[in-house]
């Protein structure tokens, strides 16, 4: 094993009580936290279950566990490691009971949130056109991690249609609370609240932890700073890491601010730079170098390496997307023949979008691959069903699963049954207020036979689940349920649904196995927990992902596709500084992953939104030194000038001045557009002319946005 470096060795043997750690990509940063709570226990003789370190996967989690265990020679210590959601998960099955919740409660992932938000939206007899619960859901998160309540939400509401959110946020909130359930922003912001309104529960905690580790500091959001305060607040020992050139997701509300104010927010921190890179090419770091100088808003650092110097990028400018996917097939067949595996290539893009065009080139070209974030297992809908049963079998008063479930497979319980079940119910839960006899009052003699039917098979599981494994209470499910004659009525997807079952059942076989007590709920709290990067795995395919995505992972070869204005940086950020650096920083990330290959795709024309549209290089490229690079395609014989693409092709300047008439005959005020995503909306204000072009757009059900007039994705109302 190799030695750690001065920087590491001063970061894990550090006795200061706050400390930020620095560290660059491909530093080792892992290793610096793994060593660092080995320190703490063996030489400084922490007790285990007085750390607390998060992590931000429960990939990450496992493995630095492992490390710990492995080293120690001790596979039993006690100490805290997980993701931000999963320990607040532990502490609310400890606590729920304080804030008014049974600590049986259940994890409603996005599927189960999604329908729970309809319900209530169609149960105040709105049009789900005009409120959709996609748009709702997004802001109930954005209400729960600022920790605004749904009486404050309604207070503050600044217009009707926020007003119409908040009061589908007070109802919400109110059926969580009915169905004994949390979602997935609930396992952080139920913990503030716990901690807010019983200190004593806090300082509890507190008080365990003598040290918290932090890993991935910058994608902190607000509230999950103040559940590291909160657990920090006695002993005040934090220690901190992160690269604030990868702060990536401040879309979903992470926090930059976070790493950059916290030597002002906390006295004396220690802050040590770890810049030497264990993983890439010093062209491509010096490359990444370049790149991520032009942001304002970082601590500054400057990545080296002890390996060689490197290829060259390389740099393709294909004439279109279908251009573009078929040199990046070409690319990969001749990484291939020259000795990579295919588990060492990643093509990644900036939006799922792109992948379609990817996959067509691979298929045609015989390459296997597996996508990262794409449809995930569990989101399957013959999954979700079984996993529906499990929920219910678990905690009775899971209305939102009863309604999945109660007619799959079909038990003629339709829409009109389930409406009286749930008018007869009232306030109560639906399967409670059944087993009580009010909720089969309205039903005619055979509705209410099979509505009774139902109720005792449900109870027969639940008894089952008492003693039986999870792998047999679902087995009992499929069994029982006749779940797989159910997929065999429809054969063009019966052959795969039915093997997704049987590796359900496998999952859980392989689960039951480890021997672990109240297995269904370990289980469901398992799958709740788990994420795209979990879903990877060691095949021997190319891997196609998101930048986003591929986040932690590293290859040795890499491929980076969409590098033009709208896509990367995308157009949304065009208006907002820090978002535009963020662009930046997703692009930096991408270039990081490579160890020993990067290239770098960009398209003339891209079929967007279903028309075409002309595009220019990213402005990202044109910070990177040519001398660093190799440019083919398109522009591949333009004049060298210090940087990639810095001359315009006068093609473009043509597109402008389309663009500039364009824009003095359509893009006014008053005018209706129709977009792919938001639908019907009308042109509120237009500032600038040609190519710098901007213009506000009233949704229904959205409020205004601003779009760069020339990547606008919309058409025109005639």
């Amino acid at each position: 094993m190799l030695e750690l470096n001065s920087q590491q060795c001063k970061a894990v043997h550090t006795d200061g009580s706050y400390t930020l750690v620095l560290a660059g990509a491909g530093s080792g940063k892992t290793r610096v936290l793994t060593e660092r709570i080995i320190y703490l226990i063996r030489e400084k003789k922490v007790s285990p279950e007085r750390i607390m370190a998060f992590t931000f996967t429960n990939k990450a989690a496992g493995e630095m566990r492992s490390r710990v265990e492995r080293v120690l020679a001790d596979r039993g210590l006690s100490f805290w490691i997980g993701t931000f959601h999963a320990t607040g998960l532990r502490i609310l099955r400890r606590e729920a009971r304080h804030i008014g919740f049974a600590n049986n409660f259940a994890i409603y992932d996005e599927e189960d949130v999604f329908r729970l938000v309809k319900h209530i939206i169609r149960k105040k007899g709105w049009k789900l056109d005009e409120y959709p619960p996609a748009v709702v859901r997004s802001r109930i998160s954005r209400w729960k991690n600022k920790l605004v309540q749904p009486t404050e939400a309604l207070e503050n509401a600044r217009d009707t249609v926020e007003e119409l959110q908040a009061e589908v946020y007070q109802g919400y909130c109110a059926e969580l609370r009915k169905n004994n359930a949390f979602d997935f922003d609930d396992l952080i912001t139920r913990v503030v609240e716990l901690f807010t309104a019983h200190p004593k529960v806090k300082e509890r905690y507190a008080r365990q932890f003598k040290y918290v580790l932090v890993d991935e500091f910058q994608d902190t959001n607000t509230i999950q700073m103040v559940m590291i305060d909160s657990l920090a607040s006695i002993h005040k020992n934090l220690f901190v890491v992160g690269d604030d050139d990868q702060a990536i997701y401040g879309w979903r509300g992470a926090t930059i601010d976070n790493i950059l104010q916290f030597d002002r927010v906390y006295p004396g921190v220690d802050t040590i730079r770890l810049e030497e890179n264990y993983r890439s090419t010093n062209t491509i770091l010096e490359a990444a170098n370049h790149l991520i100088a032009h942001n304002l808003g970082r601590k500054g650092k400057n990545l080296w390496s002890r390996k060689e110097r490197g290829s060259p990028l390389f740099v393709y400018h294909a004439e279109d997307d279908r251009d573009e996917a078929q040199a990046v097939r070409e690319t990969i067949i001749k990484l291939i023949r020259g000795g990579f595996k295919r588990s060492e290539i990643a093509v990644l893009y900036r939006t799922h979008a792109q992948s379609r065009a990817l996959e067509s080139a691979l298929m045609r070209g015989g390459l296997p691959y597996q996508i990262i974030g794409g449809l995930r297992f569990y989101e399957r809908r013959e999954i979700k069903d079984l996993i529906g049963y499990l929920k219910l079998i678990d905690n009775s008063r899971d209305d939102v699963n009863f309604r999945r479930i109660i007619n799959v497979p079909r038990r003629g319980i339709g829409k009109v049954s389930l409406a009286r079940i749930e008018e007869n119910a009232g306030e109560h839960n639906l399967l409670p207020s059944l087993r009580a006899g009010g909720g089969t009052g309205a039903l005619a003699g055979k509705q209410r036979e099979r509505v009774e039917e139902f109720s005792k098979l449900i109870a027969s599981f639940e008894l089952l689940a008492r003693e039986a494994t999870v792998h047999e209470v679902l087995g009992a499910v499929v069994e029982r349920t006749g779940y797989r004659d159910y997929l065999r009525e429809d054969p063009q997807t019966a052959q795969s649904r039915l093997e997704n079952i049987e590796e359900l059942l496998n999952e859980t076989e392989r689960f039951s196995a480890r021997g672990k007590a109240n297995g269904l709920e370990n289980f469901l709290e398992e799958i709740a927990l788990f994420s795209d990067i979990d879903s990877l795995r060691n095949e021997e395919k190319v891997a196609l992902m998101t930048l986003h995505n591929s986040k932690g992972l590293e290859y040795r070869a890499v491929v980076i596709t969409g590098l033009e204005e709208g896509l990367l940086p995308h157009y949304s950020a065009y208006d907002d500084d820090q978002e535009l650096e963020e662009e930046r920083r997703l692009f930096y990330v991408g270039m990081t992953r490579a160890r020993e290959e990067l290239y770098l795709f960009c398209a003339s024309s891209r079929m967007q939104f279903g028309k075409w549209t002309g595009n220019q290089p990213s402005r990202f490229l044109e910070e990177i030194p040519s001398r660093l690079a190799s440019v083919s395609g398109w522009a591949g014989s333009s004049e060298d000038n210090g940087s990639l693409f810095r001359e315009v092709d006068p093609a473009y300047a043509e597109e402008d001045e389309k663009v500039s008439i364009r824009g003095d005959s359509r893009f006014r005020e008053g005018a209706l557009i129709n977009h792919p995503t938001y639908g019907e909306g009308r042109i509120k204000k237009v500032e600038g002319s040609g190519k710098d072009m901007k213009v506000s757009v009233q949704f229904t059900g959205y409020g205004t946005k601003k779009f760069l007039a020339r990547y606008a994705p919309f058409t025109f109302r005639i």
